[in-house]
């Protein structure tokens, strides 16, 4: 998913809703965000407080919006192609 679409399809949405990537039915916060040459890499912490819709909004206001959605677990990059909301939380995945 390229980040403009992600925006676009977000903007109604809750500001303050929480991130988290989903796998295997197991919830990771993001709670941090790189650039990497056209990729917006989403980053996961286990204790960490995932930052909000409102926060991944103001961090990427100056940034391309075709770079391309990617999740870092560990080493591999993975590509995220949408999004559900759940308990008041916005699920990537």
């Amino acid at each position: 998913m390229r980040l403009i679409d992600f925006k676009l399809s977000t903007v109604d949405l809750d500001r303050q809703l929480p991130l988290y990537w989903e796998h295997d039915h197991q919830q990771f916060p993001i709670d941090t965000l790189t650039l990497v040459a056209s990729h917006l890499i989403l980053q996961s912490h286990p204790q960490a407080k995932p930052m909000t819709l409102d926060q991944l909004t103001a961090r990427t206001r100056q940034v391309n919006g075709h770079v391309q959605l990617m999740v870092q677990p560990a080493a591999d990059l993975i590509p995220l192609f949408g999004y559900r909301l759940s308990q008041h939380h916005l699920l990537l995945g």
